[in-house]
Order: structure tokens, then C-alpha cells, then sequence
């Protein structure tokens, strides 16, 4: 017996295992620890485990009767087990581009270092000498920056054959404290524009920065929240977005490098967009002409402020967003929504004609660019649950084929004409807390990934969305025991999980196949059923004390409540036209909000009334009501949010700070009053740069 097959019989006892390295970290098995330079991070016993029987492979794959042998004492286990081990994992060591644990179909699993490209930055990239033009970097590794922070080949598997698009290399383009977002590369690839910030939801400012140096410029310096950085085709100006609290947003340009900005033209309703310029120097923007019409491609023109109308999406969908240009700025491609998680990109000239898909399956596509040959557009998404970036040829349009494994989540992308791609990569998470009056918070979760959309069941249990498995899947969670995920959907969108009044059961919204549907599965995860099966979008629902369900639709005439029993007929609830969200008081009160409307609505048997006194809320932030009055937050989603209780009588108090507040935001209140809500436990977004060539 060799000393490799010795090892993999011996049992792991964490208490005994020895710490190792790996990658540019340490690993303590006895202190179920990660530990890198700059941070640290706790994994599940069970966890650790597979990190250590992986390690002991020596790269070797493990096969799964393997791994259950070592970490699960030979117990027969279900592949969901192993797999959320592995997830775990891969989430954790995003961060290492050295690491590699890699699937070896119909064996098992592989853990394996990878070398990694000496491609870096120019040391003027960590020598930012503090100033006013400046925010504060932040310091990685001690023994070089570059060398820890760039990403190889070896942390992309390349797809396809000789002659198709690839990724060849990916190195860090910043790394400062807080968020760098909204990559905009100038036409030449010289520069970078980016808005950047203490945080998302945070207040952000324009920067620009050279490619290869990396010494950052500040563009703008107010207290609104800008963003969206386009560069005009001659690269001389740069248009961007001003958000204005409580109003439509603004249009700027301003002259690069630097220079006073002037506003161009505003949204019409929106208060956020992204920006693309046209050959013929007009600015593409996604927003809705009247609060009655759903969202399209608008075009507007910097020197005269006119606008025209670009696409004209249906009725039923959420409209078109995100418009992106080829590098001749002649052709536009945006995203259709047509559900919450549900959408396809399109594609039409920049005077709207020739409008044609370019994929059909309703995987939402988060950030796309061109690359330089304006053939391939390249995008990121979550297809398939697994993110990763992606390719579709933009002439002849077929399946998208895979760039990458989803080893980084990517968001938005930018692209130049000499094939380099700049991308964010982003690092959210939030888990689950409990506040009470007076106390510090108690989490209820503590991974790695990211947990929201709580609800409480009259006893107690937790139900939530979380992604620890990679795609965000229903969980539950009694009072002192472990989260247990419930579904397997492989979903490209899941929210709203609530409570039956007996606590049986959980109804919850599910997008799939393209379709958005009412979902209901029992409290011990058996059972998973469809009560709708007509694909129409839905928002945030709820239970009525009868056992009903209350569902905001939309449909051809626009948002409304439905009404739907266990027999899954509908019924649409009288004088609820633009409700966008219902929510239960957790006893027999029903409550809504309508779509641009601050007002708190009240459903009764006759329909929909408002309160009385009338009681406003931010219909964007969270909020939740109870036999006591309507809690609801104010403050910005990532930053510091307060809790304010509003009672049925009118009057308001703040009852305390929840801190920093996830961006998928949500509250619920237990039996004792207890708040629930998700909290952001780390918050930063990087731009990396990847050169695609061709094979």
C-alpha cells in the first residue's frame, strides 16, 4: 500500500489534522479556519472535511463513495450533501485564482493549484500617494499584490475548439476599499472610467484611470450618487448618470480627462440607467416616457436634449434596459425582461429597426460587451445556476457557449476594440439576523454566501432564499437547529417564500424555463407543486387567514392582486389595479402597495382602501406590517438603515439602527417581535481585465 492510499483510508478527525497551505492561504483544520493576510473565514465542520480529503488527493480526483467514506463515516449520503460541500468551497476560494476544485464528470471531485500568470500591474498601481483624488487602497498580500491578485489562465477552461473566442488572461485593474462598478473602457483602451464608492447603495463618484497604470482621477465630487459611465466615440467626453433623491435621474457629459460636467437631459421617470453612445452621437438610455408605460430604449441627443423612442417592448413584460453598442455604434443590444429573473438580449440598429433575439431561453444576462471584431458578444450569467461568462455569435445567433466556470461572479462588461474585456467582480454577502429591542443582533445564519427574503411561521421556523448551493434555492431553519434547503430548482429566479397560517406549507415565486409561476412545497421540503402554470410575471405574495393566496399580477391591462385557492382558481381582487406587493400582518390584516405610489393600502372583502389615517412608506425599502403598526426602514440599502415603527394610529418613532442593510431587502417580525432582516457582512466589487482572443 503506498503512502497516498494510506492516507485516504486514516479517518478525519479535525481535532488532529495538521494545518496546510494552499494556494496563498492557510488552513486550520482544528479551528475549522481559512486564513489569508488580509482576512479569514469559518467553514462548517462537514465542510472542512471535504477540504481535507481533497487535499489529501494530492490532485488526484476523489470519487464521491471516497468522500462519504472519509466525511461522512461511509454513510450513504445524497448528492446534495456533497454538492453543497463542494459549492461552499468554490465560493470560498473565488478569491485564489491558485485553487481549483474541479468536477471530473461521473468520478468526483479534484483539487489541484494552478499556476498562475505573472501578468501585473505596474508597481504605480500600489503607490496611490494620498490626496483629495484619491480613496484610501486597499493592501493585499505583503509580498506583492499583483503576483496574489491576478488571475491565470488556469482559472478558466476553455470551451471550445481552436478558432472560437476565449479567455486568455485576467489580471486586477483596481483593488481600493469599498466598490468599483459600471466598467466603461475608452474606445483606444487607454483608459477606464468607473463609478466608484464606499459601498453598493452607497453614494459614488466618476473616476478615470489608465489601463496600465492605474493611478485613479477623480471626474466628479458631489453628494449625489452617480454612475453609468459611456465614453462619446471619439473618446473626448464622457456621459453619465446623476441619481436625484425623489426624482427622475440626470444626464451629464462631461470632457475627459477632466472637466465641469453639464447636464444633457433627464430621465422621465427612472432614477437609474445605464448609458451608450451611437455613431451618430446620440445617447441610448433605458427609461418610461409616462409612469404608465413599461420601460424602453430611448435615445437622446446631447446638444438639442430631444428624445426619441427607440424600442416599444409589450405590454406584459418589464421593458428593456441596459442598451450596450458595437464598437461601430451602429447596433444596440439590451436586455427584455420579461419577469423578475426572466430575460432574453435582443438586438436592433440604433434607429430600432431590425429588432431580433439573440437568446431565447430566459437566462438573465447581468453585464455584455462586444468583442472587438463586433462578431461575438460576450456576457455574463448565472445560466444553468452556475455564473460564468458566456458567448453568442451576434450574426447568426445559436446556443451561447460557455467562456469560463464560474469561478468569479462577473457583472457588468466593457469592451475595447483591441480585445480586452473589463469586468466587475463582485464579493456580496449577507446573512440572516435577529434584532430585539435593546439587544445586539443574534445571526441566524453564518455562511459564506449570501441568505434573504426571511419569513417566520406562527411557531417560529425560518423560511429564506440562499445561494449556498450557487443558484438561490427555498430554505428553512428551526429555532436552535441548521438551515436545510428545500428545493433543487436550478431556478434563474426565486423569492417571496411565506408561511401557510398552519405552518404546513410555503408558497413562494419561482421563475424557470422562463416562466414565473406560484410554487408550494411542504415545511419538510416534500411535495414541491405548482399552483399557477401560466407564466405571467408576479411579484411579492401572501397568505390570507382562509388559506388563500393573495399574488400581484400583471397582466394585459397592468399590475393587479389575484386571489387564488388550493385548487389553484383565480380571481382577480376588485379595486387592486398597480399593486405591486401585498404583505400579512401575521394575523387577518392584508396590506399593499401600488406601483410609483408611497401610499399604504389596506384589502378587505370589498377590495382595496387606504389606511386610515393614511400612513406613507418608501415602496423601495423594506417594510412589513403587524397588528401593532407597519415597521419600515429609511436610509439607503448599504448604508446605515433605521428602523421606524409607524402605528395604525399615525404617529412614528425610530426604534433602532439595523446597521448595514443587504441589498435584497426584506424584514420579518416574529410572535415576540423580534425583527429578522438580512445584514451585510461583506461588501466589495473589483474591476478585473481580460484579454479575449481567438483560437
Amino acid at each position: 500500500m503506498n503512502d497516498l492510499s494510506a492516507l485516504l483510508l486514516r479517518p478525519i478527525d479535525l481535532v488532529s489534522e495538521p494545518s496546510f497551505a494552499l494556494g496563498s492561504g492557510v488552513v486550520h483544520p482544528a479551528s475549522l479556519e481559512v486564513v489569508w493576510s488580509d482576512e479569514s473565514c469559518k467553514l462548517e465542520p462537514r465542510v472542512m472535511q471535504v477540504l481535507v480529503a481533497l487535499n489529501r488527493g494530492r490532485g488526484s480526483p476523489l470519487s464521491r463513495e471516497e468522500l462519504s467514506r472519509l466525511c461522512w463515516d461511509g454513510r450513504v449520503v445524497g448528492d446534495d450533501a456533497l454538492v453543497r460541500c463542494i459549492g461552499r468551497l468554490r465560493k470560498v476560494f473565488q478569491r485564489d485564482p491558485a485553487v481549483e476544485i474541479a468536477s471530473i464528470p461521473k468520478v468526483g471531485y479534484r483539487l489541484r493549484l494552478l499556476s498562475v500568470a505573472s501578468e501585473t500591474t505596474e508597481t504605480t498601481s500600489s503607490k496611490l500617494s494620498p490626496g483629495p483624488l484619491h480613496r484610501p487602497r486597499r493592501w493585499l498580500l505583503a509580498s506583492g499584490v499583483a503576483a496574489i491578485a491576478a488571475l491565470g489562465v488556469g482559472a478558466f477552461l476553455l470551451m471550445k475548439p481552436p478558432g472560437a473566442l476565449a479567455t486568455e488572461a485576467v489580471r486586477p485593474l483596481t483593488s481600493d476599499l469599498g466598490v468599483e462598478t459600471h466598467p466603461a473602457l475608452s474606445p483606444d483602451g487607454r483608459m477606464i472610467a468607473y463609478a466608484g464608492g464606499a459601498g453598493f447603495g452607497t453614494q459614488r463618484d466618476i473616476f478615470l484611470r489608465g489601463v496600465a497604470d492605474g493611478t485613479p482621477i477623480r471626474l466628479t465630487r458631489t453628494a449625489q450618487d452617480e454612475m453609468a459611465p459611456a465614453w462619446s466615440p471619439d473618446g473626448r467626453r464622457i456621459a453619465f448618470v446623476r441619481r436625484i433623491p425623489g426624482a427622475p435621474c440626470e444626464i451629464l457629459v462631461a470632457p475627459a480627462p477632466q472637466g465641469e460636467p453639464r447636464v444633457v437631459g433627464r430621465c422621465s421617470v427612472e432614477a437609474m440607467t445605464r448609458l451608450a453612445w451611437t455613431r451618430g452621437g446620440e445617447i441610448l438610455l433605458s427609461d418610461r416616457p409616462t409612469r404608465e408605460a413599461v420601460r424602453r430604449i430611448r435615445a437622446l441627443s446631447p446638444d438639442t436634449g430631444r428624445m426619441r423612442e427607440v424600442t416599444a417592448p409589450p405590454a406584459t413584460s418589464l421593458g428593456d434596459l441596459d442598451p450596450v453598442v458595437t464598437h461601430r455604434g451602429d447596433h444596440v443590444v439590451f436586455r427584455r425582461a420579461f419577469s423578475y429573473g426572466v430575460a432574453d438580449l435582443y438586438a436592433a440598429e440604433v434607429s430600432g429597426a431590425g429588432l431580433r433575439p439573440l437568446t431565447r431561453d430566459g437566462w438573465k444576462a447581468v453585464g455584455y460587451a462586444f468583442a472587438a471584431d463586433d462578431r461575438t458578444l460576450v456576457f455574463s450569467s448565472n445560466r444553468g445556476g452556475d455564473s460564468g461568462l458566456w458567448s453568442v455569435d451576434f450574426k447568426r445567433p445559436g446556443a451561447p457557449v460557455r467562456l469560463s466556470l464560474g469561478l468569479l461572479e462577473f457583472g457588468r462588461l466593457s469592451s475595447d476594440k483591441t480585445g480586452l474585456l473589463a469586468a466587475e467582480a463582485g464579493d456580496y454577502r449577507s446573512n440572516l439576523f435577529a434584532w430585539r429591542a435593546g439587544a445586539e443582533p443574534v445571526a441566524l445564519t453564518d455562511g459564506n454566501t449570501s441568505d434573504w427574503d426571511p419569513d417566520l411561521s406562527r411557531t417560529g421556523q425560518l423560511t429564506f432564499v440562499s445561494d449556498q448551493n450557487g443558484g438561490s434555492e427555498i430554505w428553512s431553519k428551526a429555532r436552535d437547529g441548521q438551515p436545510t434547503r428545500l428545493t433543487d430548482l436550478k431556478a434563474s429566479s426565486v423569492f417571496s417564500p411565506r408561511w401557510s397560517p398552519d405552518g404546513l406549507t410555503i408558497a413562494f415565486v419561482a421563475s424557470r424555463d422562463g416562466r414565473t409561476d406560484v410554487y408550494l412545497i411542504n415545511a419538510g421540503g416534500s411535495g414541491l407543486r405548482n399552483l399557477t402554470s401560466d407564466g405571467a410575471v408576479r411579484d411579492e405574495l401572501a397568505w390570507d387567514r382562509n388559506g388563500d393566496l393573495l399574488v400581484p399580477t400583471l397582466r394585459e391591462g397592468g399590475w393587479r392582486i389575484e386571489r387564488i385557492n388550493a385548487q389553484g382558481r383565480v380571481k382577480a381582487v376588485p379595486s387592486s389595479a398597480g399593486a405591486l406587493t401585498v404583505k400579512s400582518d401575521g394575523v387577518d390584516g392584508l396590506y399593499a402597495v401600488k406601483k410609483d405610489d408611497d401610499r399604504l393600502w389596506r384589502l378587505d372583502t370589498g377590495g382595496m382602501g387606504l389606511t386610515s389615517p393614511l400612513i406613507r412608506i418608501d415602496p423601495e425599502a423594506a417594510w412589513t406590517p403587524t397588528v401593532g403598526g407597519v415597521y419600515h426602514l429609511t436610509g439607503a440599502p448599504g448604508g446605515e438603515a433605521v428602523l421606524r415603527l409607524t402605528a395604525w394610529s399615525g404617529e412614528s418613532r425610530e426604534v433602532q439602527s439595523l446597521g448595514s442593510f443587504g441589498l435584497k431587502h426584506s424584514l420579518a417580525v416574529s410572535p415576540t417581535q423580534d425583527i429578522v432582516a438580512a445584514r451585510v457582512v461583506r461588501d466589495e466589487a473589483d474591476l478585473r481585465a481580460i484579454r479575449l482572443t481567438r483560437r
